[in-house]
């Protein structure tokens, strides 16, 4: 994704199998979003890589609680970081999903757990305040991995999960210095990742969220960004 210079993380290859449809989803997505700023950007572009955690929900899947963890990493390229306003772009493998435990001891015996693992590619918007900064944007993710569990630990196959998502994001972080910066984000699905039979609600809001199953996810990261040291003074 890095215009030719940074490879894809050595992590990634080996935990996705990527089919021929999901790589010219990607290619496509990562040639139209950098296509507009290549003529300009050769100066003002910082890349660099990221790692954290994730803890996600499904909503409508029944149970509550960000109760599956996960791991998310990948790199990233942005415009000038220096500037109170400036746009960055990721590639990602991310794992979402769905987990519920059983309570025997209060008579719950139901228990399962959904992973969806994404290659996911977040455009976001993001303003500098001090040291702070706040993000906001869509992600454009692709499933490359599915994988559901019953109670007993035994794998099924209860849902078709789509193999696209489209989700909004938002969220702050701090910058440490010019390299290292942290970012707590949140992820949510705006369009439903599993289509149930359609419910009518009496108001918009249950109208326009409550179409099926949406991914939620809230997640910690550390980045850390490829720049020379400026000169001390």
């Amino acid at each position: 994704m890095s215009r030719g210079v940074l490879p894809a993380p050595l992590f990634i290859l080996p935990a996705v199998r990527l089919s021929l449809p999901v790589m010219r989803f990607t290619t496509a997505i990562l040639f139209f979003l950098f296509l507009p700023g290549l003529a300009t950007a050769q100066r003002t572009f910082k890349a660099g890589v990221l790692a954290g955690i994730n803890g996600s929900q499904i909503h409508g899947d029944d149970a509550w609680g960000y109760d599956k963890g996960g791991f998310v990493g990948g790199i990233f390229v942005s415009t000038d970081p220096e500037k109170r306003v400036y746009g960055e772009m990721e590639m990602q493998y991310t794992m979402k999903g769905s987990r519920k435990l059983a309570a025997p001891d209060k008579g719950d015996f139901f228990a399962f757990e959904y992973r969806l693992n994404y290659v996911e590619v977040p455009v976001l918007l993001r303003i500098n305040y001090k040291k702070l900064f706040f993000e906001i944007g869509p992600g454009f993710g692709v499933l490359v991995n599915d994988r559901q569990f019953d109670n007993l630990g035994y794998e099924i196959h209860r849902f078709d999960f789509r193999r696209t998502e489209l989700s909004y994001i938002g969220g702050v972080g701090y910058a440490i210095n010019e390299h290292w910066l942290v970012n707590f984000r949140s992820t949510n699905s705006l369009l439903p990742v599993y289509k149930t039979t359609a419910i009518y609600y009496p108001n918009w809001w249950g109208q326009l969220f409550n179409r099926g199953m949406y991914n939620n996810v809230i997640g910690l990261t550390a980045q850390y960004r490829f720049q020379k040291a400026k000169p001390k003074e």
